[in-house]
């Protein structure tokens, strides 16, 4: 109450903004008048700049409000803030910010149970979002295997039918498919495109060749974002010993 006292009167002293240039004036219990260019409503709180930010005032504290220079205190035109309903907020002037809407409480806070529970919940989300991650990689890196391999799995293994040799030999014409483009500039993988003034364009993936492009790529992506969500639990020391990758 006394803070507020202060500031209102400091305004009314200092003449912050003059009558001329205000477009309301609030008129406080006590007998004293702000005068502004603009105000809203949030909550149980009348708000307007002023000080270099904003100030609040409790909707408790406020008589009337009424357009400047209009009628003083019990005038007709005086809006008495006890007569009007709670859901009326007053009209911001073109382009005025509206209020921000209400954030959840911070994780930060709360009992100490709470904060266990919250902290847990997180933790158990990152895992999740994890296992999600490893799931993809390895139906990722089984299907490239078998297209480049004939067989699952990241033990090596001789090449013993044409279909893995033809696989092999795809597979090495695609790496270099990728560096060739990327030599140049260009994306490579179902992305590429031919320079249209190149004198030396690189040679057109194969339909094969473009498809373990592209699942090298997605590969890369998902090892990438799990690698970065590892490193985020980390640094929030939530337990990470079990989120191998083999």
């Amino acid at each position: 109450m006394l803070k507020m006292t202060f500031v209102a009167s400091f305004l009314w002293s200092a003449g912050w903004l003059a009558i001329a240039e205000a477009q309301y004036v609030l008129e406080l219990k006590n007998g004293r008048q702000i005068t502004v260019q603009s105000y809203r409503e949030e909550g149980s709180m009348i708000k307007f700049a002023g000080l270099g930010g904003e100030i609040a005032i409790s909707r408790s504290q406020v008589q009337a409000i009424r357009p400047a220079g209009e009628a003083a205190r019990g005038g007709a035109s005086s809006l008495d803030l006890d007569r009007l309903p709670q859901t009326i907020a007053p009209t911001q002037p073109a382009g005025a910010p509206k209020s921000a809407d209400v954030k959840p409480a911070s994780a930060t806070t709360g009992t100490d149970e709470e904060l266990r529970k919250r902290r847990a919940d997180e933790e158990k989300a990152y895992q999740q979002k994890i296992k999600d991650l490893t799931e993809q990689l390895a139906e990722l890196r089984d299907r490239y295997s078998m297209s480049t391999r004939g067989s699952k799995g990241n033990e090596p293994s001789l090449f013993t039918t044409e279909e893995a040799f033809k696989g092999h030999h795809e597979d090495l014409l695609s790496r270099l498919r990728d560096a060739q483009f990327k030599a140049q500039g260009l994306p490579g993988g179902s992305s590429a495109t031919t320079p249209p003034y190149s004198l030396d364009p690189p040679p057109a993936y194969s339909a094969r060749q473009r498809e373990l492009s592209d699942l090298r790529s997605r590969m890369n992506q998902l090892e990438d974002e799990r690698t970065r969500l590892i490193e985020e639990m980390k640094a929030k020391n939530f337990d990470t010993g079990s989120l191998f990758l083999d």
